[in-house]
């Protein structure tokens, strides 16, 4: 074990707590403050990792977090998100190391229309299916403190699914 990995799982840790702690916000704004500072931890950890393609998409994700949240009720304008995936285009050009680092880049584009729909249902389900993406890709480049986040969010997600979608429960 490498000093640079040790360092990149301290971090991903950190992000972990600073993403637990946004999941505690009852404030949208507030949370994804939240979210946007443990998706730059995040990037740190995936550029200690050497893992570049994760790094970049954690940028991207925290921009695109910064700018959709500008909207708040609003719709989001359709060049945001053309922006948004244009520009995870273009850096997984530039990361490429084979299909495994396709993957975050997949589930983020997924999630990123999903957001931009802005349909909750839709949201929950590919906010699942792109996390089991994501959660390969950290298996394969050691982020293992990201992973646990993942499934903690695949958690979340399918809790949500099944509360929601499936036992159409009412949010108290």
């Amino acid at each position: 074990m490498n000093r640079e990995f040790l360092i990149a799982q301290i971090i991903g840790l950190i992000a972990i707590i600073v993403l637990l702690i946004s999941f505690k916000k009852n404030n949208k704004e507030h949370l994804l403050k939240y979210q946007i500072i443990s998706s730059l931890l995040y990037a740190i950890q995936y550029f200690f990792l050497k893992a570049y393609s994760g790094g970049f998409i954690n940028l991207i994700c925290a921009l695109r977090n910064y700018i959709f949240n500008y909207y708040k009720e609003k719709k989001i304008p359709l060049f945001w998100l053309i922006m948004i995936l244009l520009l995870l285009i273009f850096f997984m050009s530039l990361t490429y190391i084979g299909w495994i680092s396709m993957f975050p880049m997949i589930g983020v584009v997924m999630f990123s229309c999903a957001l931009w729909i802005g349909d909750l249902k839709l949201i929950r389900l590919i906010e699942f299916l792109a996390n089991i993406l994501i959660a390969i890709y950290n298996i394969y480049v050691g982020a293992y403190t990201a992973l646990i986040a993942v499934i903690i969010e695949m958690l979340g997600a399918l809790t949500a699914i099944i509360q929601f979608d499936i036992l159409k429960r009412k949010d108290r």
